[in-house]
């Protein structure tokens, strides 16, 4: 399905917009420098968001965008590190001895670069692993999207990074520049906490969006509520909201 009125960009000021868009074009210079050394990058955050949104992008975002944002293929921090010295980034040694195996913190000439490997874990636990391959210099728009569902305590950059990827983005059952039901309806089959905390995230979404995207995120959410369910989803559904079914951000270690 289209949108027939686009939701409307409200456009950062001039330094916002040129600090947006120079940290995407930071972005993308890293994760073609990656590639150069055999090394899988991508853009994840409000860089990603900007790139994969065409409106958003001509306003030079429709938010202020902090830091650069990514994710690395499984095995290749160690590789990263190297690289991203080269390209003059300064890693933060405790931080990524205690936790690089699963995060790594730099500083570079245009601010903090925070590196996920593999693994998107917040909330919930995603692993892009398996499909970072699938889109580039970003995740994909359903990945991109998930970042934003997972959250559980919704924000008001998480939820309008949500709206303008559900705004500028179609509906599909396949991968590509579209969000992906059928990938979509495969975590959440087996994962009763992913299936409540998304369709919690896009029932607050409802109230926030325009009405030409209030149709989206609704089909979005009748898919995940229809999909059939497997046995451990149904078990765990019968506890339902008296055992915690998630992670806050700041207890992950």
């Amino acid at each position: 399905m289209s949108a027939e009125a686009p939701r409307p960009v409200v456009s950062p000021d001039a330094g916002t917009a040129r600090r947006n868009l120079d940290l995407l074009e930071e972005g993308r210079r890293l994760v073609e420098g990656a590639l150069a050394q055999g090394i899988t990058l991508r853009l994840i955050g409000g860089v990603a968001v900007m790139a994969h949104c065409p409106r958003v992008l001509a306003a030079g975002g429709s938010r202020p965008i902090a830091d650069v944002d990514a994710v690395v293929g499984p095995r290749q921090g160690r590789a990263l590190s190297a690289y991203l010295r080269s390209a003059g980034y300064e890693p933060e040694p405790r931080f990524n001895a205690l936790h690089g195996h699963k995060r790594m913190l730099f500083h570079g000439p245009h601010g903090p670069l925070d590196v996920l490997v593999g693994v998107f874990e917040m909330c919930h636990r995603i692993d892009l692993s398996d499909r970072l391959h699938l889109d580039d210099p970003t995740v994909t728009v359903t990945d991109l999207l998930l970042t934003k569902l997972q959250v559980v305590e919704l924000n008001e950059k998480d939820a309008s990074d949500a709206l303008d990827l559900l705004t500028e983005h179609d509906l599909a059952r396949a991968e590509g520049d579209a969000v992906n039901l059928d990938y979509l309806d495969s975590l959440v089959a087996g994962d009763w906490g992913l299936w409540r905390t998304i369709t919690g995230t896009l029932e607050r979404l409802l109230e926030l969006a325009e009405p030409d995207t209030r149709d989206r995120i609704d089909e979005v959410r009748r898919s995940l509520i229809e999909v059939p369910k497997t046995r451990r989803w149904k078990l765990r559904a019968r506890v339902g909201e008296r055992v915690r079914w998630y992670v806050l951000p700041d207890e992950v270690e």
